[in-house]
């Protein structure tokens, strides 16, 4: 790997310049954990509001449906504005979008305390803290594949997902205090910020892409494209949705072609070896949003657990997690890219057949088998976003990594609607297979082998495509 580094190292210092990009380095190294921090925060506060959105609703006296937006609403916007700020990093300064976004998160989150008797303020607090949170995680992404070494950047990919798995423990945790304290000081959290916010406009880099205009109107037809598709499957009743989204996916395919300067081109799109990382990304993470409802169901349908004994084993999950993420890159530096998503998506599978083969054996063993399934999501998210901005020119690494984000977000989406179309329905826990027995067992135990089935598909894409995803660390070597 020491010849990928120092290959990738050429390649970039060409593009900025040796100095520009010593000094580029210097400075990201100094801002990413500042960058990590936010970002944790951040998400924290998803994970956090998906738990308690429902006592808050009833603390602020409106209905169910609408407490719900406090959990569905940012998802959404989540979905939207990852793909966007990462497409943005390659057209504006990093340190201007965090001097924003991380500004904002801190003020927001003040007056959302302040007027957090309204129920609309706090629906809007939240959505401005998770737009501004993750211009965060985004800068993050992007600084780290476009200025740091091919090594590095394998190991900050790894910590990048270790802290999300960091997060959703520490949000369950923080939502169990809503039993002790006012829910209104969960919106204080993000202002945790203030620590680092200094160091980041200190040290995050003010570098643009030069002699480039944002596409203004490219990047807000594909924000509505994401749009479309993050509202269709989080409410299920906008049918009129497929039509808008129909329309824009022709309208942006025009202007892709015959546009001047679009901001993803034709050639962009025709990277066989990019568009292989997206494909493994849409089909391989389709049903990781529902690994944890599926537990919900396995622990209080077939075992009679109460939903604190299942949070605990998931929070136990969510941890070993976060361990695989902080040595995943590592890992990438040593096997390579396609070893690592092989195995990876491999141990995935096996998890989802064992699961659907012994889902009446004891919860532990099953919380075992989720360690292999979310272990697996963990350990090859860092060689596809490595892979995938291998695959591109170092300019265009901001919305290669948007893109990548926008596939990881919304084919989940797409994943757990499908899921509970299939779990509710009666007629899927009627036969079970290989002896399984009783509705919630034979209907967990069908689900996981589609889960399995889908993941198989993936590993048949991932051996077909061995030449294309070698190909991009041959051009690190």
């Amino acid at each position: 790997m020491s010849s990928m580094s120092s290959a990738e190292n050429r390649r970039k210092k060409t593009v900025l310049g040796v100095s520009d990009f010593e000094e580029e380095r210097a400075k990201t190294k100094k801002s990413l954990p500042g960058l990590l921090f936010v970002f944790v925060l951040g998400t924290l506060m998803i994970q956090c509001f998906n738990l308690v959105y429902s006592n808050i609703g009833t603390a602020l006296h409106v209905s169910a449906g609408s407490a719900s937006l406090l959990s569905t609403l940012p998802g959404i916007i989540l979905a939207v504005v990852c793909m966007m700020y990462e497409t943005l990093c390659d057209f504006i300064s990093p340190k201007r979008m965090v001097l924003w976004g991380v500004g904002a998160l801190i003020i927001s989150s003040v007056v959302g305390f302040c007027f957090s008797l309204s129920f609309w303020v706090v629906l809007i607090v939240r959505a401005i803290q998770v737009a501004g949170a993750q211009v965060a995680g985004s800068v993050f992404l992007v600084m780290t594949v476009k200025y740091l070494t091919a090594k590095e950047k394998a190991i900050y990919l790894g910590l990048f997902n270790a802290a999300y798995y960091l997060a959703a423990a520490l949000g369950v945790f923080a939502g169990g205090w809503i039993n002790n304290i006012p829910w209104r000081w969960l919106l204080l959290i993000p202002t945790l910020s203030i620590i680092v916010f200094p160091i980041l406009i200190r040290d995050t880099p003010d570098v643009s892409g030069k002699g480039e205009k944002v596409d203004i109107f490219g990047i807000f037809v594909f924000a509505l494209i994401a749009a479309c598709v993050a509202v269709y499957f989080s409410f299920m009743n906008f049918w009129w949705l497929i039509i808008v989204f129909a329309a824009l996916v022709i309208v942006f395919t025009f202007y892709i072609i015959h546009g001047s300067n679009p901001f993803i081109t034709v050639a962009f799109l025709k990277n066989k070896s990019y568009m292989v990382f997206i494909l493994i990304l849409c089909i391989g993470f389709f049903f990781e949003y529902a690994a944890t409802p599926i537990y919900q169901v396995i622990g209080e349908g077939i075992f009679h657990m109460s939903l604190q004994q299942v949070s605990d084993c998931l929070t136990l999950v969510n941890i070993i997690a976060m361990i695989i993420g902080i040595v995943s890159g590592p890992i990438v530096n040593k096997l390579g890219r396609w070893k690592t998503i092989l195995i990876s998506e491999s141990a995935i599978v096996i998890g989802f057949i064992f699961s659907a083969l012994f889902i009446q054996s004891s919860f532990w063993f099953l919380t075992i088998l989720n360690i292999l399934i979310v272990g697996g999501w963990t350990a090859i998210y860092t060689p596809i976003y490595d892979g995938a901005s291998a695959a591109v020119q170092q300019a265009e690494g901001g919305r290669s990594i948007g893109i990548c984000d926008l596939t990881v977000n919304t084919a989940p989406a797409i994943g757990i609607a499908v899921y509970s179309a299939i779990i509710d329905n009666p007629h899927f826990g009627l036969r079970g297979l290989f002896g399984v027995t009783g509705s919630s067992a034979i209907s967990t135990s069908n689900m996981f082998w589609i889960m399995a089935a889908v993941g198989l598909v993936t590993v048949i894409i991932i051996i077909a495509s061995r030449r294309l995803i070698t190909a991009t660390e041959k051009k690190t070597q």
